[in-house]
């Protein structure tokens, strides 16, 4: 007969021999649940204190344990605790350290992370400094050079390529030619001392010796007529200062080299009326009064060329005695303006000889 479903038998093999043992439950009338699980521990118990026995005596004796087949159970659903939600007030730098703390309990987190901040602090100190030197430097080679107080140390013309001197014809009242420059020293000396002034220029191979310059030549010979009254012998004539191109000049010195030779003439005509005594005319003081315009709007400083800043103050000079004279009709003022135009025309050969050079 088959056993009821209900007993469990357990089969335990001691020394080779199966020694069955059956769980015994006894149903008792009135007996409360309560009673049926003590009954049930209690024999569990008395069960598994046998079993020590046993195997206390038979230490040696092999033993196969036969455990009742158990049923399924039913699935054990799987349950997750969720974590409660983080306050957005509590998510801050405080909390953040707390769970760095959390997380880095052997200190190797917080190593590499004082590794990272440094180097990165001492990069950007570093870069800093670089960057600040490199403005500096920056800063030096863009500074602005001190602003001279001369204005023409600062200003620099570039030299042009040429300037024509044009020949200039005029009419000379002349004491003499020379083959060397003693002899006329030695003549302009002499009338020096008779109250005549008188300038030796060079020509070629030869000094000449002038003593009055005039706008014609008929002028030239009534200042020579005079000069012959004072026991000076002169003779008039016409004398061509024959013009070229001259090398090395600025924009200012070609402007002064260009307008010299009209201003001659006009300041010639104006001196020769002067030494005779007489007025000068309208035409040739505004002819004179333009041109030394021009010759004072020209900037001085830019005129480095000895030869034409001589050409330049003689221009000047001769032009004040013209103004001198009309004023006040002194026959001193005519011989000043004689005197520098004659070293006018001595700087103006100078620097046809020269070369502007």
């Amino acid at each position: 007969m088959d056993k009821p479903k209900s007993e469990k038998t357990i089969t335990i093999k001691i020394n080779g021999k199966d020694r069955p043992f059956q769980e015994k439950k006894e149903e008792k009338k009135g007996k409360t649940w309560e009673l049926r699980q003590l009954d049930r521990k209690q024999e569990q118990t008395e069960f598994f204190a046998s079993i020590q026995t046993a195997a206390g005596k038979e230490a040696d004796d092999s033993f196969d344990w036969i455990l009742p087949e158990e049923t399924e159970d039913e699935d054990i659903k799987e349950y997750k605790i969720a974590a409660p939600p983080n306050s957005p007030a509590k998510n801050g730098l405080s909390t953040l350290a707390r769970k760095f703390r959390g997380r880095n309990k052997q200190g190797f987190l917080t190593s590499i992370f004082l590794a990272v901040f440094f180097a990165v602090l001492l990069g950007t100190s570093f870069g800093f400094i670089m960057l600040k030197l490199v403005f500096t430097d920056q800063a030096a080679e863009t500074v602005d050079p001190p602003i001279n107080e001369t204005p023409a140390a600062a200003y620099q013309q570039t030299p042009a390529a040429a300037a024509d001197l044009e020949t200039i014809t005029t009419y000379i009242v002349q004491g003499g030619v020379f083959s060397n420059n003693d002899a006329a020293q030695q003549i302009q000396e002499a009338n020096s001392q008779k109250g005549v002034y008188s300038q030796s220029i060079k020509m070629g191979e030869q000094t000449f010796l002038f003593l009055g310059v005039a706008g014609s030549l008929d002028e030239a010979k009534e200042i020579g007529a005079d000069l012959k009254s004072e026991g000076i012998d002169v003779f008039a004539k016409e004398v061509a200062l024959e013009g070229k191109a001259i090398e090395g000049v600025n924009a200012e010195e070609k402007k002064l080299a260009e307008i010299a030779p009209v201003l001659y003439q006009s300041l010639s005509a104006g001196a020769a009326s002067a030494t005779l005594g007489r007025s000068i005319t309208p035409e040739t003081a505004e002819n004179i009064e333009s041109y030394i315009k021009t010759v004072n709007e020209l900037q001085a400083d830019q005129i480095q060329n000895k030869s034409l800043i001589s050409v330049r103050e003689e221009l000047l000079n001769a032009s004040k005695q013209i103004d001198t004279y009309q004023q006040s009709g002194d026959a001193a003022a005519a011989g000043k303006i004689q005197e520098h135009l004659l070293g006018f025309l001595a700087a103006y050969q100078s620097l046809l000889q020269s070369g502007g050079q």
